[in-house]
């Protein structure tokens, strides 16, 4: 888990692993990043404000709050204020394949209505399986006040992901990891982050509160989908409507 401290015009690292990295950058006074990917793939998230995105032969293309743009491996780009305040988060992977540029606006996305009653969310599911990339599958859950996300717990061992919670305000929520070795809980925050490699990983919203994340998931290219396996015990809840592939 990666704790929040609010930092201002510098890189903070939000994950660091083999298969996925996350920074965040709050830009204040800083007026625009060059960014160098080398041999990832990489994901630009505006959080809020808006910026302006430029790479060789690609742009200028602003982006608003929860727009996001792709860049492939080994393509250098800027990125831009174009607010008073700006917050981007910028993800990388390891990549082969070397696609094109591309922008998803938020407002394009349309929501899934998904789950029901006390487990009832919104899911935007804004980089998907046609779109070209090499590992990145992502996007945004907006929770009902109090309400379950994640929910019924699933899993996707072996394809590592990334939630960062946003939109909270000063409440709170929890999150869990449940795996065969252990079963953490995690109070997050506005702006916390939590790195799940493998295990079941329901969160829940105090009330007052939705569980509103950004994830992002780095699978294997052979496995670049959005299978998952539901918990035993909870297989027979209605799921609703959902962007998941129920393997079992």
């Amino acid at each position: 888990m990666y704790r929040d401290t609010h930092e201002v015009d510098k890189f903070e690292t939000l994950c660091d692993s083999p298969s996925i990295l996350m920074h965040r950058y709050r830009m204040k006074e800083t007026p625009d990043l060059a960014v160098k990917p080398g041999d990832k793939e990489s994901l630009v998230v505006v959080m809020k404000g808006s910026v302006e995105i430029k790479g060789h032969g690609f742009g200028p293309k602003k982006l608003g709050e929860m727009d996001v743009c792709y860049f492939p491996r080994d393509e250098e780009y800027a990125v831009t204020r174009k607010s008073d305040f700006a917050e981007v988060i910028i993800a990388y992977a390891p990549a082969a394949r070397k696609y094109v540029p591309y922008v998803k606006k938020f407002e394009d996305v349309k929501p899934i209505a998904g789950g029901m009653g006390s487990y009832r969310r919104q899911i935007f599911n804004v980089i998907t399986e046609s779109d070209p990339a090499n590992r990145f599958l992502g996007g945004f859950v907006k929770g009902e006040d109090g309400n379950w996300g994640g929910f019924p717990p699933h899993k996707h061992d072996g394809k590592p992901e990334v939630y960062v919670y946003f939109g909270m305000g000063k409440r709170f929520g929890i999150q869990m990891v449940l795996t065969e070795e252990k079963d953490s809980a995690y109070v997050v925050r506005d702006g916390d982050a939590v790195y799940f490699e493998k295990g079941y990983h329901p969160c829940v919203a105090t009330p007052g509160a939705g569980m509103n994340f950004l994830w992002i998931i780095s699978a294997k290219p052979e496995a670049r989908d959005l299978s998952i396996d539901f918990h035993p015990d909870y297989k027979d809840m209605p799921v609703g409507s959902t962007h998941l592939k129920m393997e079992k």
